[in-house]
């Protein structure tokens, strides 16, 4: 069958005036039905392809109707046809004419829960519509609408994202087709150049240091712990860089912990070293990653960290002395963030299994279980967290503050085997679809703020684009189908986000609920190159085999390497990313390597390295085993 189609293809690529790719589809089909193969005589074969190439002449030289100049074009599977004809250029619609009304409007293709309206507008004396087409690959037509001309004009000033002339890749007709295993191939070299190129550049300007300034050539302190290296070295080790990798471990097993430094915040040490280290034993076994975790664990727990009424951690801690203590600020509460509390357990409950000591889940589950005592029914906690109370306030968040408090019910639901947390998972989520999940006219599905008083807010960060991962996730161990349904709408918002001059993502956009556009507000024009929609593309490939997915995150790696790339410095975070003109930052993110360029790999990667059913990540991107 595969052998017909091919040689057809290659017959009938002589046809004039007729789209021929999908014409070897047909007669293959043909073929299949009358159950022709390969090891039939090539009498039997001939004849077949005989009366196939005369079907064609008949079709193409004895119809009338198909002598005419007329291009035939297949849009979709499901049979949708754009015909023009060469001589009046006029495209076939479906056309209502409003009485009293000049202008006619047509529905251009149905989609489910996406509908777009083109409006035309008739010439004076003349009968023919006017339309342009959007330049745009081959295989997906989009319409530009004359209306919106003078708008799109306008667009950089006011950095507006048009919902009615979308990104082509969500409204347009998706790909649907796979990449060859080659092509996977070719795409993982050169994410792995990436990798190894961003490593040369940190260890040239900034090694032991905490970031890279790769500009300059110089490095930023934040945790004094050399922490680009812990953050990253699986993400070396995945990609198969053994120089590489042994530099790093050199570096972390001659690591002192003690000389790290102040106000070190404890979330951000325990899903960055601990996960770092618990990702490197478990995809190693060498006992050294399983002693430093151990070492940097037992200094969070035994620093008092934990001693709160309620069992709620500290927010910060000093390495040197090991002493926990809340933020050194002026004005300075007892209020934590809600993540900073919710956000330790799988690295804590790993912590336990490698150690046999349950003190790390025991701290792990007061914590977790003082915030959810304190949910009200039908309610959703706000970003900030008492840690003497567990009485939380604030507005009502999934991006900033809030974000892995509910990536974390779920994973520990799955790491824990507690069903407990499964409830309390699917009750917030229910919760988030009533309260918080809205959608604009044009489509556009976005999880949006409410402050204390019940006032929406309608915004969303960067950050909550790990929901669409986390749903469907969810429903690999029994969450609802709906889930899935909801992240395959939310990632195609979240994919929008990079409708921008240079292809990178804002930190925040907004929607102007009134006039249903979604804009970026100047302050927020800029890109950390974040890792939060390609994490949710990487779980959605896996969960849905869906290309389209894959697709997608190929379009924003290549939009990284186009505008975040220079050969002198590197990668770098960028701000006016909207702009022809954006500039580079001076600053790489640890998470960058640790999470962006890990989900991307893993993405073209065969589904049996680092599978869904065994392994978890935290919020990091730092691989645990599934027990």
């Amino acid at each position: 069958y595969n052998e017909y189609k091919s040689y057809l293809r290659n017959v009938v690529g002589m046809c004039n005036g007729v789209h021929c790719e999908y014409l070897p589809l047909w007669m293959a089909t043909v073929i299949r039905k009358w159950k022709i193969r390969v090891k039939y005589s090539r009498k039997v074969k001939l004849l077949v392809l005989v009366t196939t190439l005369l079907g064609l002449y008949l079709l193409l030289n004895l119809v009338p109707s198909y002598r005419a100049s007329v291009n035939v074009e297949f849009q979709s599977s499901n049979g949708s046809i754009k015909i023009n004809n060469n001589n009046t250029q006029k495209e076939e619609a479906i056309v209502k004419e409003n009485a009293g009304n000049s202008q006619n409007e047509y529905e251009h293709r149905k989609r489910p829960k996406q509908k777009e309206e083109a409006i035309v507008k008739e010439n004076a004396g003349n009968s023919q519509n006017e339309y342009e087409h959007q330049k745009r690959p081959k295989t997906y037509l989009r319409v530009n609408l004359t209306d919106e001309i003078a708008e799109l004009s306008e667009r950089k000033k006011t950095r507006q994202i048009f919902e009615f002339g979308p990104f082509y890749k969500v409204y347009g007709e998706e790909r649907k087709d796979s990449i060859p295993e080659v092509e996977c191939v070719k795409r993982l070299n050169r994410i792995r150049r990436s990798v190894r190129l961003s490593w040369e550049r940190y260890k040239k300007c900034s090694w032991g240091y905490d970031i890279l300034l790769p500009d300059t050539c110089d490095a930023s302190t934040w945790f004094n712990l050399g922490l680009t290296i812990i953050d990253s070295i699986d993400t070396l080790f995945l990609v198969g860089l053994k120089d590489e990798v042994k530099e790093a471990r050199d570096f972390i097993s001659n690591l002192d912990f003690r000389s790290g430094g102040n106000n070190v915040n404890v979330f951000e040490l325990t899903i960055r070293v601990v996960g770092g280290l618990l990702s490197m034993f478990t995809l190693t076994r060498d006992a050294m990653y399983r002693e430093k975790a151990i070492e940097i664990g037992s200094l969070i727990i035994n620093g008092g960290t934990f001693n709160t009424p309620c069992g709620l951690p500290l927010s910060d801690i000093d390495l040197p002395t090991g002493r926990a203590h809340k933020p050194v600020c002026a004005g300075c509460s007892r209020d934590s963030s809600l993540s900073e509390g919710t956000t330790i357990q799988l690295e804590f409950y790993e912590l336990s299994r490698i150690s046999n000591d349950k003190i790390f889940t025991a701290a792990a589950e007061k914590a977790m279980d003082c915030v959810l005592r304190n949910i009200r029914s039908s309610k959703l906690p706000g970003i900030y967290v008492n840690v003497d109370s567990g009485k939380s306030s604030g507005i009502v968040s999934l991006g900033s503050r809030g974000d892995s408090f509910y990536e974390y019910l779920l994973k520990q639901w799955i790491q824990s085997k507690n069903t407990r947390y499964k409830s309390k998972y699917l009750d917030a989520i229910s919760n988030v679809k009533e309260k918080l999940v809205f959608s604009s006219l044009r489509g556009l599905t976005y999880i949006a703020e409410t402050r204390t008083d019940g006032e929406i807010i309608h915004k969303m960060d960067h950050l909550v684009c790990f929901l669409p991962g986390t749903l469907a996730l969810g429903t690999l161990y029994g969450a609802p189908s709906w889930h899935l349904e909801l992240a395959e709408e939310l990632i195609r918002t979240c994919v929008e986000m990079y409708n921008t001059e240079t292809g990178l993502a804002p930190e925040i956009v907004k929607f102007d609920y009134s006039q249903h556009k979604m804009y970026i507000q100047g302050s927020d024009e800029f890109s950390l190159l974040r890792p939060e929609t390609v994490e949710s593309l990487f779980i959605l490939w896996r969960v849905t085999k869906k290309p389209i997915y894959r697709h997608w995150g190929w379009d924003i790696y290549s939009s990284m390497e186009r505008y975040a790339w220079t050969e002198r410095g590197g990668f770098s975070s960028m701000k006016g990313i909207d702009n022809d003109n954006a500039e580079r930052l001076n600053r790489l993110e640890s998470f960058f390597l640790a999470e962006t360029l890990k989900y991307l790999y893993l993405m073209f990667s065969p589904p049996d390295i680092i599978p869904l059913d065994k392994y978890i990540f935290n919020t990091e991107a730092h691989i645990i085993p599934i027990i």
